[in-house]
């Protein structure tokens, strides 16, 4: 049994059942392997979450990154919409995506600082590169920092949606507050 296909069904069972939840025996017979053999690729479940959760915050910096690198030739406002819009599906297809989300909103208290931190350095990486595709367009009434901080902020309440609500209700949010976003930054 490969690491990979071991940090596949573990993201599965964080997901659908939280990390108080998720059990190494569980894991270790999904994966048809002994509860010893899973020990010896982790020591715990805290270490595998651990590594999981860094490794998928890694995906999403590079996600990020290459998303805003090849959509330059988009207006703002389509590049920014169809930000949100591929944010959404990604959370909805990717499991990874859905695990790096929940993890951030409902944190166990022995790994909070560490996701904390983690989660800090993706949106970082995010608000630079909010921050550059800003910069480039003079079309806006609000410096590139605050244009960020108020797409960051927009980001954060439709994950809410997410996290907690419905894909529905992260489109019906979604239309709500881009009209307002959208007409609260253009000149």
């Amino acid at each position: 049994m490969s690491k990979k296909r071991i940090k596949e069904i573990a993201i599965q069972h964080f997901n659908r059942l939280g990390y108080e939840g998720t059990k190494m025996a569980q894991i270790a017979e999904e994966a048809g392997i002994r509860k010893q053999s899973l020990a010896y690729h982790y020591s715990s479940k805290k270490a595998l979450l651990l590594e999981l959760y860094e490794e998928v915050v890694q995906e999403e910096q590079q996600f990020v990154r290459q998303f805003f690198s090849e959509s330059v030739t988009q207006t703002l406002d389509q590049q920014l919409y169809a930000f949100l819009h591929e944010h959404k599906n990604r959370f909805l297809t990717h499991p990874n995506v859905a695990f790096m989300y929940i993890l951030s909103f409902i944190t166990p208290l022995e790994v909070h600082d560490f996701v904390l931190a983690q989660y800090r350095t993706y949106l970082g990486t995010l608000k630079e590169e909010l921050a550059a595709v800003f910069t480039r367009h003079s079309d806006i009434r609000l410096s590139p920092e605050e244009a960020t901080v108020a797409f960051v902020t927009v980001m954060d309440g439709l994950d809410v949606q997410l996290v907690y609500e419905t894909r529905q209700s992260y489109e019906q949010a979604l239309a709500i507050t881009w009209n307002v976003f959208w007409s609260g930054v253009q000149r």
